[in-house]
């Protein structure tokens, strides 16, 4: 009996190490706004970015030097000029989503998001919505 309640324990400690999380909020409120996020191992990256300023500017990696389980990043930009970049590579699942707001005379409006995606055994999805007004 004592030999069972040892392995079960271990096995309860593997488990919830399998279940880790690295996890990441961002917010700021400026001028010129400027954020870069890494996250690496084998577990559940998230992420979430939020900007409001003139200038924003924001770099996302997620498992690109040691793949993840599951990748998630979820950007929100408002401001004159924003720029948004998303790397992911996972195991499972990939989901990115960037949304960009941008104001000013039509000359000075600027919203750029780029995203990459590699999963081995999973399924990559993102969703990019920019507005100009």
């Amino acid at each position: 009996m004592r030999k069972f309640l040892l392995a079960s324990v271990a096995v309860f400690a593997l488990s919830s190490a399998a279940q880790a999380a690295n996890t990441s909020t961002t917010v700021q409120l400026g001028v010129v706004n400027g954020s870069s996020t890494t996250q690496n191992g084998l577990t559940n990256d998230s992420s979430s970015t939020t900007q409001v300023g003139l200038l924003n500017g924001q770099t996302t990696l997620q498992g690109a030097s040691s793949p993840s389980l599951n990748n998630a990043s979820t950007v929100n930009q408002i401001g004159i000029q924003n720029s948004s970049s998303t790397g992911q590579v996972a195991f499972g699942n990939n989901g990115s989503s960037v949304t960009q707001n941008s104001f000013a005379p039509a000359a000075l409006q600027h919203n750029a998001a780029g995203i990459a995606q590699i999963s081995a055994f999973g399924v990559n999805s993102s969703t990019v919505s920019q507005t100009a007004h």
